[in-house]
């Protein structure tokens, strides 16, 4: 995990405000390049999304906080189709990554 995703997604995951070059929190939402990646709901349920880029980096992003969070999924991309775990997801797709009980999705 890259420096700058282990420091922005442990204070997005501590609720604080952290920017680290292209990436920043306010302890809500989890930004890359400005777009909303990540969003804690007022529910307590985590939601995170490719944000219309299947980029490397938003990837990498998204696969730090489900690290983080101590999941077994990740996001990846198979010949240009991007998954999260063994699902095809789009690439504006919101997926669940934690439910408002505070329990991360295990069955994807």
């Amino acid at each position: 995990m890259r420096k700058v995703t282990k420091e922005t997604v442990e204070a997005f995951l501590a609720g604080k405000t952290r920017t680290v070059g292209n990436t920043s929190t306010d302890g809500t939402i989890l930004r890359l390049h400005g777009n909303r990646i990540a969003e804690k709901m007022p529910d307590g349920s985590i939601v995170a999304t490719l944000a219309g880029w299947g980029s490397v980096t938003t990837r990498e992003r998204l696969n730090g906080l489900c690290r983080l969070l101590g999941m077994g999924c990740m996001f990846g991309q198979c010949k240009f189709v991007q998954y999260y775990g063994s699902r095809p997801v789009g690439v504006n797709e919101e997926v669940v990554l934690v439910r408002p009980e505070g329990k991360p999705v295990t069955n994807v």
